[in-house]
């Protein structure tokens, strides 16, 4: 595969690219992907609580809109065999939820993709 410029050379990059490289800090450059996205940043939506029962095999996600999204913890095996210590020790963000002893993040898009899927 030939080299797209040669060493000691500056790659030539598209003008759209170059706009954003030289924005200052005060313009941010937010692209918005899809209608998750869309409906997560226009609502202001986060995850604000977790919590799981393993009795009935369902984990669940309290939203700042005061909405509940469940899911089944044996659909997420990472969740599933997890110790109950190890899922308390969660920290929520902007993004979604990232268990700290088990290195794993669940994004809140990644949630509503599920929860749509489901019912339909």
């Amino acid at each position: 595969m030939e080299k797209s410029f040669k060493p000691g050379k500056t790659p030539s990059i598209s003008e759209e690219l170059q706009v954003q490289l030289n924005a200052s800090d005060d313009e941010q450059v937010v692209e918005i992907a899809d209608e998750f996205d869309r409906y997560i940043q226009t609502n202001g939506l986060q995850i604000r609580h977790f919590g799981f029962a393993r009795d009935l095999d369902l984990a669940f996600f309290i939203l700042n809109d005061k909405r509940i999204i469940t899911i089944t913890l044996s659909d997420f095996p990472f969740l599933k065999e997890a110790d109950d210590y190890d899922l308390d020790q969660y920290r929520v963000s902007e993004l979604g939820i990232h268990w700290y002893n088990l290195d794993i993040d669940m994004s809140l898009r990644g949630l509503l993709k599920e929860e749509k899927i489901l019912t339909k």
